[in-house]
């Protein structure tokens, strides 16, 4: 990937974000849903730092994105290992909830065992909690490489300057 291409990508990256957290934005001040503003408000300056990031040359405006993407990545990485945990434990202790308290008269008219059905439901939920770690990880990789390249230019012209003010 060259440097434009990072910087572009990051820049659509940014877009998104911020797209994404003003129609969220919108949608939890008309229903009224605090957690919802709170947390799309802050995806909308998340999405203003990268934006800014990229048009200022301010490497340190992707640090928000940074740091708040790798707290998320982290989150699905243990929902992932908990879905996976949940499908090879909990079916086993569902089926025993269901017999002790009489509820398993109301699957006996079924095809399919609850146990699987349960099993299959979480490795599906793990399934795609890892699709969107992926996403959320490739992301990531787009802003730090943006981040890195900023960095570097920015080293660069503190060097020119320095140069310049030590022939002087």
């Amino acid at each position: 990937m060259s440097e434009e291409d990072t910087e572009t990508g990051a820049l659509i990256i940014g877009s998104l974000v911020l797209v994404l957290g003003i129609i969220g934005l919108l949608a939890s001040v008309a229903t009224g849903n605090g957690q919802g503003i709170a947390s799309n408000a802050l995806s909308v300056i998340i999405g203003g730092c990268i934006v800014y990031a990229d048009k200022s040359h301010k490497p340190g405006g992707y640090l928000p994105y940074l740091i708040f993407a790798a707290i998320g990545i982290v989150i699905y990485t243990i929902f992932i290992v908990f879905f996976i945990i949940m499908a090879i434990a909990v079916p086993g202790t569902l089926s025993n909830y269901t017999q002790n308290y009489g509820y398993e008269t109301q699957y006996n008219d079924r095809d399919i065992d609850p146990k699987t059905a349960t099993s299959v439901m979480f490795f599906l939920m793990a399934a795609v909690m890892a699709f969107v770690d992926w996403i959320a990880i490739w992301f990531w990789m787009v802003v730090y490489r943006a981040y890195q390249h900023m960095k570097g230019v920015e080293e660069d012209r503190g060097q020119t300057y320095q140069v310049k003010l030590n022939n002087v």
